[in-house]
């Protein structure tokens, strides 16, 4: 396996294509700026670096590229596989009446017996992650791993792009089969937040619609814990997502919000927050989010022992981008530091994160946490 980068800020491209594997690269992951991935000029021109490459485009809310983060910037990493095989697949979600059929739809392109890892993006504001995800998981190849992510807009939660050898829309998921025995694949997800304040049930809901927490209406309990804040809503309420316990009762899962009806009073989050759900508040300060990032790193170390990992993709939550602020690198250090200089880098910040979770090939969508996978190559 070889990979190699190139980066795009409003200067222009840095770094160039290798001449030995420009025609060779099989899968080109662009991560890009929400102002700045949609420009077709930027598409054209990563299509005569790589002219025989899939091309899958991301939009963000923050760009990993090498041991930084950057804004308004195009991350591109590109994957020359020897012995492994892609395949690709791109539905609209307008296509399906719901998200969970848009994850069958999709992982039922892909499905072979051969079939080890899918790697999955996603519009992050018209898709239901939770129900995009239950789909896929009931309609994957028995042992494949799912990991990826729902593409951002630097937490304006208006429009988020997702391309496949195109331009990058809104609406769009995008999804790649990895196929061979050759192919080893890490992952791990991790938070670093903490619960606070009373545990309280959701009494009224709708899928990943939120009306009433104990009777009470939702986001006017949140506008009294943000106080001057909350005329920032839904952004400054990624300061403080909730906590729910997972469909199997073990372990929590995170849920951030995504968007906010002041007509009908209800918050619109990143998955599911049925009725009868035991949730409560959470928050987090600096260090414990870089420890979080530093144990997903190890968590996708440990399901990985066989060699040092050739590319590391991380995805990591706005919410702990809003919280890290100036720190925000801190988090992508802590990863680097544990895999050291010989591995590929990359990844963004999103609207939700895709992963299993360590010791289990079911996956889940998370928010707030760092999802870390890697990619190595047997000899």
């Amino acid at each position: 396996m070889y990979s190699e980068q190139l980066i795009w800020k409003q200067g222009g491209w840095s770094g160039s294509p290798s001449a030995e594997y420009k025609g060779k690269v099989q899968l080109v992951l662009v991560f890009g700026g929400i102002d700045v991935v949609g420009n077709p000029n930027r598409f054209n021109e990563i299509k005569t670096f790589y002219p025989k490459a899939e091309i899958v485009m991301v939009s963000t809310a923050g760009e990993i590229y090498d041991r930084q983060v950057n804004d308004n910037s195009i991350s591109v990493s590109a994957c020359y596989f020897e012995s492994t095989k892609i395949k690709v697949a791109r539905i609209q979600h307008n296509e399906f009446e719901e998200s969970s059929l848009c994850g069958k739809n999709i992982v039922k392109q892909l499905n072979q017996k051969d079939l080890k890892h899918v790697l999955v993006f996603s519009d992050g504001i018209h898709v239901n992650g939770d129900d995009l995800i239950k789909g896929m998981n009931q309609n994957i190849t028995t042992g494949a791993i799912i990991s990826g992510g729902l593409a951002a807009d630097s937490g304006r939660f208006k429009e988020t792009l997702v391309g496949l050898n195109e331009v990058p829309k809104s609406g769009n998921i995008v999804a790649i089969g990895f196929y061979g025995e050759k192919l080893m694949v890490g992952h791990g997800s991790k938070g670093g937040w903490q619960t606070f304040g009373p545990v309280r049930t959701v009494t009224r809901s709708h899928r990943n619609v939120l009306f009433e927490l104990d009777g009470e209406n939702a986001l006017q309990l949140y506008k009294r814990y943000l106080g001057e804040e909350a005329v920032n809503l839904p952004k400054s309420a990624l300061k403080f997502p909730l906590s729910i316990s997972n469909e199997n009762g073990e372990g929590q899962l995170v849920r951030t919000i995504l968007g906010i009806d002041e007509e009908n009073g209800s918050m619109i989050f990143a998955g599911n927050l049925p009725v009868g759900s035991k949730v409560q508040l959470m928050m987090a300060s600096f260090d414990r989010l870089i420890d979080g990032a530093f144990a997903a790193a190890e968590d996708s170390f440990k399901s990985n022992r066989t060699k040092r990992p050739e590319l590391i993709l991380m995805i990591s939550c706005v919410g702990r981008k809003v919280v890290l602020e100036h720190r925000v690198n801190e988090e992508i250090t802590s990863v680097t530091d544990l895999f050291g200089d010989k591995s590929i880098y990359t990844g963004f910040y999103s609207n939700g994160e895709i992963s299993p979770q360590l010791n289990s090939v079911g996956c889940s969508l998370h928010n707030q946490t760092m999802t870390i996978t890697t990619f190595t190559e047997a000899a």
